[in-house]
């Protein structure tokens, strides 16, 4: 005869939380799946591969670092041969550009030697010697003889000086410097010789005169004393 069991069907709890059901009639023996071995399993596996992952990133980037480290020292090493080489290039073209700076002064004073003429310095030494009744005159610089006269009060001109006591003897021309040689009948002469020289618009700087005393026997009776000297001064102009 069948029987049907009508009771309620009791149920029993895995240890993982999964509910088994019970046969009815059965003393039910059956364990839960074990699906918690396998989710730790693969946990396990993503952790290793993640650290698999990190490792080769690691090594990876430790390459590109050495690379990039390498391509710097490569650059620097480069960089050092081209400011070599820029210096070797600037050294040579500043030496040619000196080269063509001292050939285009060169030119230039030559071409100011051909231009220069020693007329108009000449004709103020002669206008200097020139008595002033006779149309003689020195082209002052009206600054430089104010100055000369704070500085020295004597270096004020004598209008009425007598030129006829001081004559040249040789003018030697040496750059921007002439060398005048010449006599004169005593110091007073030489000296306003000097001054006008200093007040003249076409001279600069003067040296102190070298002079001596010398006799002229013109006869056994009679001595002429005078004084031989030598001067440089600057020309400031020629033209």
């Amino acid at each position: 005869m069948i029987r049907i069991n009508l009771a309620p069907t009791k149920r029993k709890r895995s240890s993982a939380g999964t509910v088994v059901a019970a046969a009815p009639g059965r003393n039910n023996t059956a364990v839960a799946s074990g699906g918690g071995g396998s989710g730790a399993a693969s946990l396990l596996l993503m952790v290793i591969a993640w650290a698999a992952l990190g490792g080769a990133g690691w090594y990876l980037l430790g390459i590109e670092e050495d690379a990039t480290l390498a391509v710097r020292g490569q650059a620097a090493t480069i960089g050092n041969e081209v400011n070599e080489i820029k210096g070797v290039i600037d050294e040579a073209g500043l030496k040619a550009r000196e080269d063509d700076i001292a050939r285009q002064k060169l030119a230039i004073d030559k071409l100011k030697a051909k231009q220069r003429t020693p007329v108009y310095v000449m004709y103020e030494i002669a206008s200097i010697l020139t008595d002033a009744q006779l149309g003689g005159s020195v082209t002052i610089d009206q600054e430089k003889y104010k100055k000369n006269k704070a500085d020295d009060p004597q270096s004020e001109i004598n209008e009425r000086w007598d030129p006829s006591g001081l004559w040249l003897t040789s003018i030697e021309e040496n750059g921007s410097k002439l060398t005048i040689s010449g006599a004169a009948r005593d110091a007073a002469d030489l000296s306003e010789f000097t001054r006008r020289l200093r007040a003249s618009v076409w001279f600069g700087d003067i040296t102190h005169p070298d002079y001596e005393r010398v006799d002229d026997q013109r006869s056994s009776t009679d001595a002429v004393r005078h004084l031989t000297w030598k001067l440089d001064v600057e020309v400031r102009r020629w033209n």
